[in-house]
C-alpha cells in the first residue's frame, strides 16, 4: 500500500469527521427554542433569569446559538470527546455514552460479522445452482427480505415472540460483566437478550450481501479468464470457489461500506424497539427528554463509528485490488 494512497484516505476520513462536526453544530442550532429553557421545562425545574443565563453559559449559548466563539469551543470539545455535563442524568455525557457504547458495538459488530459470513457464502451457493429452482428460491427469499425495513421486521418479531408467545424478554437487562466475566449462565442470558435484535439485523443484512455477491459472481463468471480456465479443464468447483469467488469479492467489499452504514442505522432503530441499552436507545431517550448535550454526543459517536468503518473497508478494498491505489 503506497504512501500517497494511505495519506489520501486518512485525509478523507479526517475531512469527513470535521464536516460531520459542522453539520451536527448546524442541525442542533437550527432546531427551534432555547436548549436551556427546553431542559428546564423537561426537568420540571423553575429557575430565575440568573440561573437560566448561567445554564446557557455552561451549555455554550451565552452569545446566542450562533456565535463564532461558541463554535470554536464546540469544535474543540467534540474532537476531544468533551461532550459536556448532562443535567438530566446528573452525569457527564461521556459517562453515559461509555456505558451504552459497548452494547452497541457488541450488537453491531456481531450482526455485521454474521451477515457477511451468512450472506456471502449463500450468494456463492445461489450462483452454483444458477438456472435451477434452488437459485430461484434463494434469490426470491433474499429479494423479499432485502425489501423489508429493519423496523418492520423488528416490530413483527417483537409482537410475536415478546407480546404473543412471551418467550423473549421485554428488554435486555444483562450487565456488561456478563460479557467480561463469561460463564454458561451468563452466556445463556446474553444470547436470550440478543436473539431478536440480532436476528432482525442479520436476516436483512445477509439478504443484501447474498444479492450483491450473486450479482458479482454472475459478472465474473462471464470474464475471459474464467472461459480460459474452463478450456484448460479446471474443475467447475475450483473455478467457482477459487477463481470466481475471490475476484467477485472486490466489488462486494465496496458494497460492504454502504451496507454497514445501513446496518448501523438499522441497529439504532432495533435498539429502540427492543429496548437494547445502546447508543440508539440513548438517542431515543435524549429526544424524549429534550436532552441536547446527550443527543449531540450520541449522534457524534455513532457517526464517527460509521466513518471509521468506511475508512477501514476502503483499506480492505485496496488490499483486495491493488489497482485502486493507483
Amino acid at each position: 500500500m503506497n504512501a500517497y494512497f494511505f495519506a489520501r484516505k486518512i485525509g478523507q476520513i479526517v475531512s469527513l469527521i470535521l464536516l460531520m462536526v459542522v453539520v451536527l453544530y448546524a442541525i442542533f442550532r437550527l432546531m427551534p427554542g432555547n436548549p436551556a429553557e427546553l431542559f428546564l421545562i423537561s426537568s420540571r425545574t423553575r429557575a430565575s433569569t440568573v440561573e437560566l443565563k448561567a445554564l446557557e453559559a455552561q451549555l455554550g449559548l451565552a452569545g446566542g446559538k450562533w456565535n463564532f466563539h461558541g463554535f470554536l469551543i464546540y469544535f474543540e470539545d467534540m474532537l476531544t470527546f468533551n461532550f459536556g455535563y448532562d443535567y438530566y442524568y446528573q452525569a457527564t455525557v461521556w459517562q453515559l455514552l461509555s456505558l451504552a457504547l459497548p452494547y452497541t458495538l457488541l450488537l453491531l459488530g456481531t450482526a455485521a460479522v454474521l451477515s457477511y459470513v451468512g450472506g456471502i457464502p449463500l450468494g456463492i451457493v445461489a450462483t452454483w445452482f444458477r438456472g435451477k429452482r434452488t437459485e430461484g428460491g434463494i434469490v426470491t427469499s433474499a429479494l423479499v427480505l432485502n425489501a423489508v425495513p429493519y423496523f418492520i421486521l423488528a416490530i413483527v418479531l417483537y409482537l410475536y415472540f415478546v407480546s404473543y408467545l412471551k418467550i423473549a424478554p421485554v428488554r435486555a437487562e444483562f450487565p456488561w460483566t456478563d460479557i467480561t466475566s463469561p460463564s454458561l449462565a451468563n452466556f445463556a442470558t446474553v444470547v436470550t437478550d440478543m436473539a431478536l435484535p440480532l436476528v432482525t439485523l442479520v436476516v436483512i443484512g445477509a439478504a443484501a450481501h447474498l444479492l450483491t455477491m450473486r450479482a458479482s459472481m454472475v459478472s465474473v463468471l462471464g470474464e475471459d479468464f474464467i472461459t480460459t480456465a474452463r478450456a484448460k479443464g479446471v474443475p467447475e468447483r475450483s473455478i467457482m470457489f477459487r477463481h470466481a469467488a475471490r475476484n467477485a469479492m472486490i466489488p462486494v467489499s465496496t458494497r460492504m461500506a454502504l451496507e454497514f452504514a445501513l446496518l448501523a442505522s438499522g441497529a439504532i432503530i432495533t435498539e429502540i424497539i427492543f429496548s437494547w441499552p445502546g447508543i440508539g436507545h440513548l438517542i431515543f431517550q435524549a429526544i424524549l427528554d429534550l436532552d441536547y448535550p446527550l443527543a449531540e454526543g450520541a449522534l457524534f459517536l455513532i457517526s464517527l463509528i460509521v466513518i471509521l468503518a468506511y475508512g477501514m473497508l476502503d483499506f480492505i478494498h485496496a488490499w483486495l485490488d491493488p489497482r485502486i491505489q493507483l
